[in-house]
């Protein structure tokens, strides 16, 4: 990508970004960025003609001031540089979205600074045969951005670790690190080892009508709606609740006040925290008692839900929370075991059966099981998708993987199509000129009153329109294309960051079946997950297989094109609704 002439004025727009308050109070606030890309536009000689200005987090791919950003370079095509104060500041999304977001400021003749000077422009390899293609076009500081790009990604991840780390085990000792519930505000205290934390007391105005709403559920002689009407007779409003704009975090509003209706009553009796226990699922849905004052007492709660939601003490003296037991019925279509529609059994190679049996204790346990023609192989619905889950997890994509192999199969594609790109273009060309002739002589028809020369200038436009069809007959055609490669690597992308979720999250057959087929060349047996040993598609093959190496990446590929075009057009076919646009 050329550079403007050093005579010629250079333009470029400033991408400043913080994502939480702290960072725009200290280190990397928006003014530090800002005087770092200010003395680098200086010393480059750039003019900043515009700078967008975010308060939201890098990992999110729907930023409203990204998108004004290239809707500002697309209707200001003098514009040749984006400053960033370093490439966590432009995305902390991983490999994939920052080269995704550069390869689109590439296309529209955009480079791309960062003011620690990791990023260097793009060269063209073949420069000195006085030819250039796409694919050899890059920057000496490729695998420099990548780094920088994936360890942008992992520092994220590792902010959220502690940080949420610290609030699940704040929420396991009971104490509160949410706004508090209604009826309650939070408060500030110091613990015996002299650490402050948060827990809960009785809002003065909001705790009596929580108390009322239990008391007259509990007495049975009113219903939902009259108590919600009646709580509202005494005055209640819910909170007034500060709104902020989603990309300066300003608070542009507040909420508006509204009455209790009878779903807001039936939702708050079910909630055991008024009775002092606290039920999250950071916890991992075990009840644990809050170091706070209940609003009412565990027989209050209890009569107040009628059975629906109950309270009560386990034999080690620790809370349960018991809610309705749940009636199981087996049928061929039960959501609950869509693994046996994928999952072999490994003796007679066909798929698990599986149901529910209802145990002593009266409790329901699921098995996958199979006996078909031979011994009897049964194993629980935990067990059986753990293992599953397990070996899904470890399939997930090495740190800069799909960014490497996304490179690799554009540059194969390349290399496969050119002949056939160059036998397109002349057919097009071929098509362009007779469809001017075709025009025309249809002119010429337009004008003509012989009915000789009228047949004749008709007769020439049915063979000009037959020669059109032939020669759009003889146009090679390719499976995929550039924006399929695309579209592929982000349905790879969702699904190979976690591909256990897009499995054991499956809500039907065909869904599981689809995401399934994503993976898995053939469908494994249970054994062969145990063993670590499934067919793997091609793709999956290569983040497990293959070492971060291009050369190898690009030779195996060549080797496998053939079979990975036709997976790749399957699997884009399979997802019709996908949406580039979300990237």
């Amino acid at each position: 990508m050329p550079r403007p002439p050093a005579d010629q004025q250079r333009l470029g727009v400033a991408l400043l970004r913080v994502s939480t308050e702290k960072q725009f109070q200290e280190g990397e606030s928006i003014e530090a960025q800002r005087r770092k890309v200010e003395f680098v536009a200086k010393r480059q000689h750039i003019d900043i003609v515009s700078f967008f200005v975010e308060h939201y987090s890098g990992r999110k791919t729907d930023r409203r001031t990204l998108d004004d950003m290239f809707a500002f370079l697309e209707a200001n095509k003098d514009v040749s540089f984006v400053l960033v104060g370093d490439i966590d500041r432009l995305t902390r999304g991983g490999t994939e979205i920052y080269l995704a977001l550069k390869r689109r400021l590439y296309e529209m003749g955009v480079e791309l600074i960062d003011t620690t000077g990791i990023i260097q422009p793009s060269r063209n390899r073949l420069e000195h045969l006085g030819v250039e293609y796409s694919w050899a076009v890059e920057s000496p500081s490729h695998y420099a951005e990548i780094f920088m790009a994936e360890k942008a990604r992992a520092e994220a991840s590792d902010i959220l670790t502690r940080t949420i780390g610290e609030q699940i085990q704040l929420t396991r000792q009971g104490y509160q690190v949410r706004p508090p519930n209604y009826g309650y505000q939070n408060v500030k205290i110091t613990t015996e080892d002299g650490k402050k934390k948060t827990i809960m007391e009785p809002h003065p105005e909001q705790a009596s009508f929580i108390r009322r709403i239990f008391q007259l559920r509990a007495e049975g002689k009113t219903t939902d709606e009259q108590i919600a009407q009646h709580v509202n007779a005494m005055g209640y409003k819910s909170r007034v609740r500060r709104v902020f704009d989603p990309v300066t975090r300003k608070v542009v509003g507040m909420t508006k006040q509204t009455k209790m209706t009878a779903k807001q009553v039936q939702r708050l009796v079910r909630k055991p925290i008024y009775c002092g226990i606290r039920l999250e699922a950071w916890n991992n849905g075990v009840p644990v008692e809050a170091p706070i004052e209940p609003l009412v007492s565990v027989h209050l709660f209890n009569a107040a839900n009628r059975g629906e939601v109950v309270v009560s003490k386990q034999s080690d003296g620790s809370p349960k929370v018991s809610y309705n037991s749940v009636k199981y019925k087996n049928h061929k279509h039960n959501p609950e075991f869509l693994l046996r529609h994928v999952v072999l059994c490994p003796v007679c190679g066909k798929p698990f059966l599986a149901s529910r049996s209802k145990s002593k204790s009266g409790k329901y346990h699921g098995y996958y099981h199979c006996s078909r023609g031979h011994k009897h192989r049964g194993y629980a619905k935990a067990e059986f998708e753990g293992t599953v889950a397990n070996y899904l997890v470890s399939l997930q994509a090495k740190p800069g993987f799909l960014g490497l192999f996304r490179e690799v199969v554009r540059d194969v594609w390349i290399q496969k199509n050119r002949a056939r790109f160059e036998a397109q273009r002349t057919v097009e060309d071929q098509i362009q000129l007779l469809q001017t002739k075709q025009a025309s002589v249809i002119d010429k028809l337009a004008i003509c009153s012989s009915p000789i020369v009228l047949k004749r200038l008709e007769n020439e436009v049915e063979e000009i329109e037959a020669a059109i069809e032939e020669a759009r007959k003889a146009a090679p055609n390719s499976q995929i294309n550039e924006a399929d490669i695309d579209r592929f690597f982000q349905i790879a992308k969702m699904r190979m960051e976690h591909p256990e979720q897009a499995i054991l999250n499956a809500v039907a057959k065909p869904e599981i079946e689809r995401d399934w087929g994503f993976i898995f060349e053939t469908p494994p047996s249970i054994e062969e997950i145990q063993n670590g040993t499934p067919q793997l598609t091609l793709l999956y093959r290569f983040n497990r297989d293959f070492p971060m190496d291009e050369r190898q990446m690009v030779a195996h590929t060549s080797l496998h094109w053939n079979t990975f075009e036709c997976y790749l057009a399957e699997i884009i076919s399979q997802f019709p609704g996908l949406n580039l646009g979300d990237r």
